[in-house]
């Protein structure tokens, strides 16, 4: 490793770099030769970017490599913004599950996880996700969210690097053409084609909601999730009696979500559908308390999309007051032995429990699918590689053997089974996971009410 004395030339190395005449800046031919923390770029040892440099797992030189780049912050730029406490405890899942594919006795290689923080920020992601592939040596990348999956993709299908996301649910996903030709993509997350749907039907056909004849619809603008979700519900609505009304706004941009709210208080709706994410969905409410048409002394009810489906939005009393006899639906939790043993061992654990937020069971499927890849591709071919995890998650869903449910005490026979090459039928946590030749596993829609400080669940609604 060759260290310069001075560097004055910063800015032409490294758009947005300052200058400096500080000392020690270290030359280097790849990241190996450069400190912890630190990423080899342009021949110089440079900072890791932001929000990357936890590691999970199996440390040793032989562990499997993989990634994950999840919305763990609120904001990249304000710390005082928080955790997303979905997404924490979608993380906690992920690691649950990683422990127990590296637990002693397993036929399969450990595996290390390298974690990012996006921060929701697509920008972000993609340069998170450049390191992972190019630095770490990833064969295997986890996400979560729909714009961030796509933003990790764009990078991931062209570097033959498996990416599996445990809840990005944009119909986009089905679609994107070079994952047709890859069939590296994969989610454990139902396609919002599929709530969608069913959220429309609910609000047709159902008695608790047939009666309200003016829908309103606040849904996220220039994001792939919110305006996936606003296409299926508006075109499934459109040849029914319902007068509708959508009102787009962006993300946590109160100016947008002010304008959103006072529109939709003109409209004056019975009900009102919000596809956003927690912090935006309890901030909408907090103004809708404010409104003569949009608050719940006025007869007005409140729907939400999955991404809201976080007890942080019951935190603060007037919102959760405000929310009593709320409904919404998200992609349903597994009723099986493998959810009911995920949800135990979670709880003793991390404490929460895992029903309190959506994808929980997702998270943990999609980390133990990862393991299963790895089995098939180590067995099959002595190395591990994205394209040969693949190739192993399309021997997962054999509907000619019977169910083997993944708990730590029966992933063994399914590693086994796929590291000789044979197909076989898992149930995970989440639920079947039944996948079609697009990546995807069906999956039923939970229909959930606000109670006091919880979610309840009301019913369990299959696919159409």
């Amino acid at each position: 490793m060759r260290t310069l004395g001075i560097l004055t030339v910063c800015t032409v190395l490294l758009a947005g770099c300052s200058f400096t005449t500080a000392g020690g800046l270290s030359e280097c031919d790849s990241s190996e030769d450069c400190g912890a923390n630190q990423v080899c770029t342009n021949n110089f040892c440079l900072p890791q970017p932001a929000g990357c440099g936890q590691r999970y797992g199996d440390t040793s030189a032989e562990a499997v490599q993989l990634g994950a780049v999840l919305p763990l912050s609120l904001s990249a730029t304000n710390p005082a913004a928080g955790k997303d406490e979905s997404e924490v405890q979608g993380l906690n899942a992920i690691l649950l599950a990683l422990d127990e594919l590296n637990e002693p006795g397993r036929s399969s290689r450990k595996i290390t996880l390298h974690v990012c923080d996006t921060a929701f920020d697509a920008t972000r992601t993609a340069d998170q996700t450049q390191w992972l592939v190019a630095d770490k040596k990833v064969v295997a990348l986890l996400t979560a969210g729909s714009s961030q999956t796509l933003a990790a993709a764009a990078i991931t299908l062209t570097k033959d690097v498996l990416t599996m996301s445990s809840s990005g649910t944009s119909p986009e996903l089905t679609t994107r053409e070079d994952n047709t030709k890859t069939g590296l993509l994969w989610r454990t997350a139902p396609s919002d084609a599929i709530q969608g749907r069913v959220i429309a039907d609910l609000l047709v056909n159902d008695a608790r909601f047939n009666t309200l004849q003016k829908v309103g619809l606040i849904y996220l603008d220039k994001d792939s999730y919110g305006v996936g979700l606003f296409e299926v519900i508006t075109e499934r609505l459109r040849t029914s009696s319902k007068t509708v009304r959508p009102i787009p706004y962006l993300r946590k941009d109160e100016a947008s979500i002010v304008s959103a709210v006072s529109q939709m208080d003109a409209f004056d709706p019975d009900i009102t559908v919000v596809v956003g994410f927690e912090d935006d969905a309890s901030f909408i409410v907090k103004r809708g308390i404010s409104s003569t048409n949009l608050k719940t002394s006025a007869g007005h009810k409140w729907f939400f999309s999955d991404s809201a489906k976080d007890t942080a939005m019951l935190d603060e009393d007037d919102v959760r007051n405000q929310l009593q006899g709320a409904y919404g639906t998200a992609p349903a939790q597994g009723a099986g032995q493998a959810f009911n043993s995920f949800q135990l061992r979670f709880i003793q654990k991390y404490g929460p429990d895992p029903r309190g937020f959506s994808f929980t069971s997702h998270s943990y499927d999609s980390m133990y699918l990862l393991g299963l890849g790895v089995a098939y591709s180590q067995g099959t071919s002595n190395t591990v590689t994205g394209p040969k995890m693949a190739e192993g998650l399309t021997k997962v869903s054999s509907a000619s053997s019977a169910p083997i449910e993944l708990t730590p005490t029966t992933v063994n026979q399914a590693m086994t089974e796929l590291a000789a090459g044979r197909s076989v039928n898992v149930e995970g946590a989440s639920g079947s996971l039944q996948f079609d030749l697009a990546g995807e596993a069906s999956s039923p829609i939970e229909l959930w009410q606000i109670e006091g400080s919880a979610f309840t669940e009301q019913d369990i609604i299959p696919p159409p």
